[in-house]
């Protein structure tokens, strides 16, 4: 009997410290599957959007012929506004100035368009219609001047792995919501703001998420010793 209740407390206590593991494991796989699911400038667009401060997913300008985006958006005038944006094949984006940052252009990173040498006058426009692009295609762009500060910018077609922003929900239309500084301040102002206010982005959602999981997946051996310890002494 006595060895029969031995084998059994062991069995018990084995399948408790499988339980304590594999609740650390499953915390960690949780916080990395939030982290990389939260649509992270990091995640998203091989990171091309990393620290650029007023991109908060992308905004979904389907179903029109044109939208507008705003060149020299945010509070200091160093934003493309939105961030990026998601048309349907053959739309046209028309990149209008806004007059502030100084001078801006619009250059693709891999040489599809390109608006010519730095501008700041307010009003002027640079278009590109995207007629050869096709279903899942993606291009960064950047305003060469402003490229080390974050000045840079998406222009996703058809469709994309990423967090759509409903342009209506956000309180502009197409042109609106591209164009207006007051869309492009408003989203930079967000993100810039955040520290003050207290909230946290997605972003740092997730990495605090992730840094939780790893945390609490090494402290599980210390628990489960801690809890072992506690039994004994009872």
């Amino acid at each position: 009997m006595t060895g029969n209740t031995d084998a059994a407390e062991g069995d018990a206590a084995s399948m408790s410290r499988r339980g304590f593991f594999r609740a650390g494991a499953a915390g960690a796989a949780v916080a990395a599957g939030v982290a990389a699911g939260s649509g992270t400038a990091a995640a998203q667009y091989d990171g091309w959007l990393e620290g650029v401060s007023n991109y908060d997913g992308t905004h979904d300008y389907r179903g029109q012929d044109e939208v507008t985006v705003s060149v020299g958006a945010g509070e200091n005038g160093l934003r493309f506004g939105p961030a990026a944006i998601l048309i349907d094949p053959g739309a046209t984006v028309v990149w209008e100035w806004t007059g502030q940052g100084g001078g801006h252009n619009v250059v693709a990173d891999d040489g599809t368009f390109d608006s010519g040498s730095p501008v700041s006058e307010e009003g002027t426009t640079f278009e590109y219609t995207f007629e050869d692009a096709s279903d899942g295609d993606t291009f960064n762009y950047l305003c060469e001047p402003h490229r080390a500060v974050g000045m840079k910018g998406v222009v996703a077609v058809g469709s994309v792995d990423d967090d759509p922003v409903d342009p209506q929900a956000e309180g502009g239309s197409g042109s609106g919501g591209g164009s207006g500084g007051d869309g492009g301040d408003g989203g930079s102002g967000s993100g810039d703001s955040g520290g003050s206010d207290g909230g946290l982005s997605a972003s740092d959602i997730g990495t605090l998420a992730l840094g939780f999981g790893f945390a609490g997946a090494l402290l599980v051996p210390l628990f489960y010793a801690a809890h072992k310890k506690a039994e004994r002494n009872a």
